[in-house]
């Protein structure tokens, strides 16, 4: 006897979700990509050093970081499209954190967040107010949604294994 597994087909809000993250994630390693670029090409500072002889240890954990938690999230993305268990847990997990993220951004700098002055303010210190908010605004409904969907019945069943068919063997002659 063989064990023939039916294809399963994901669900429209799996779906969106895993492709939300995925072009999350080829934004992001883009973003990063132009970050790091960028800071490959700044001048040397005064003793003659460039950024990664003289700040070793931020340069690496910027090197290396942002590009593992990209990987991890187009990981989780494309188990999502295969209707894996764990990519289910890892996308909970990454929307925990996202929620809880924004979450502390909003509870610890309220008025940085959604109060924009027009006056007393620089325009860097607006750009970084305005990163900010676009941040919340963008990961909070999108994380609520993602811990609200996968913990639903209907979208934990579509995770779990499905039962094998059973087919017969073909009669040998």
């Amino acid at each position: 006897m063989t064990e023939i597994r039916t294809p399963r087909t994901p669900s429209a809000g799996i779906t969106a979700a895993a492709t939300l993250g995925a072009l999350g994630s080829f934004s992001a390693l883009f973003a990063w990509g132009w970050f790091f670029l960028t800071m490959l090409g700044l001048p040397v500072d005064g003793k003659g050093k460039h950024v990664y002889q003289s700040h070793p240890l931020s340069f690496f954990a910027i090197a290396l970081l942002p590009p593992l938690l990209i990987a991890m999230a187009l990981r989780t993305s494309i188990g999502l499209f295969q209707l894996r268990p764990w990519a289910r847990k890892a996308a909970l997990l990454w929307a925990a954190l996202a929620l809880l993220f924004s979450s502390s951004v909003i509870a610890f700098r309220p008025y940085e967040t959604f109060i924009i002055p027009e006056e007393f303010a620089s325009n860097l210190a607006s750009f970084k107010q305005l990163l900010a908010l676009s941040f919340v605004i963008f990961t909070f409904p999108v994380a609520a949604w993602c811990l609200l969907y996968f913990t639903r019945k209907r979208v934990i069943a579509q995770f779990a294994d499905p039962i094998p068919h059973i087919a017969p063997e073909s009669p040998s002659t």
